[in-house]
C-alpha cells in the first residue's frame, strides 16, 4: 500500500493509501475518481524534488463543471501539453504520485505536497506579498524614485512618444 494525493476539483485533498504498482496505475487511478475529465486519465505533468520524481496525473479536457480549481506548482515538465503547469485549466480530479530514483512508487501525502508548494513557491509569494513581518509600515516610495529591478529608462527598449501627435512618422529605413 503507498500514499498518493487526491486534489478535488473544489481544490480540497485527500490522502489515499492505494495498493498501487507501476503497471496498474491509470485503472487503480480510475477506480478512486470523484469527478473525470473527458477522454482517458493521463500523466500530464512531472516536478524534479531532490531524486524524486512527482508525477500528476488527470485530465486537459472536459465539461466547464469540472474545471479543477487547484493551481499546481509552476514548471512542471510535460510531454503532452505546452503551456505552464501553474497556469493549464484541468479538469476532474488530479492525482500526484511520488517515484524515488529507481522509479519506484513512494508514499507521499498532502502534507508533502504543501511543503514541496511552499518550498517552489516561497520566492514567488514573498515578491507579490505587501505584508511585511515587522510592525512597522511600508514607507511609500515617490513615483519619481521608485526603480523597478534597477532598471531605468534607458534599458527598455521602447520610446515613448507624445500621444498629441496627430500624424506617425513615414519609416524611411531600409531592411
Amino acid at each position: 500500500m503507498k500514499n498518493i494525493v487526491r486534489i478535488n476539483i473544489d481544490s480540497t485533498m485527500n490522502d489515499l493509501d492505494l495498493n498501487i504498482e507501476n503497471h496498474n496505475i491509470t485503472k487503480i487511478l480510475n477506480n478512486n475518481i470523484n469527478n473525470k475529465g473527458s477522454k482517458n486519465i493521463c500523466n500530464l505533468y512531472s516536478w524534479v524534488i531532490n531524486k524524486d520524481i512527482i508525477k500528476c496525473y488527470g485530465w486537459f479536457e472536459g465539461n466547464e463543471e469540472d474545471i479543477n480549481k487547484h493551481e499546481l506548482i509552476p514548471n512542471g515538465s510535460s510531454k503532452l501539453l505546452e503551456e505552464d503547469s501553474a497556469t493549464v485549466l484541468l479538469y476532474g480530479d488530479i492525482f500526484l504520485i511520488c517515484y524515488d530514483e529507481k522509479n519506484k512508487i513512494k508514499d507521499f501525502s498532502v502534507t508533502d505536497y504543501a511543503e514541496f508548494y511552499d518550498v517552489v513557491n516561497e520566492g514567488f509569494e514573498d515578491c507579490l506579498s505587501g505584508d511585511s513581518d515587522d510592525s512597522e509600515p511600508d514607507e511609500e516610495i515617490p513615483d519619481e524614485e521608485y526603480d523597478c529591478d534597477n532598471e531605468s529608462e534607458e534599458d527598455h527598449d521602447f520610446e515613448i512618444v507624445n500621444s498629441d501627435d496627430s500624424e506617425l512618422e513615414i519609416d524611411e529605413n531600409n531592411y
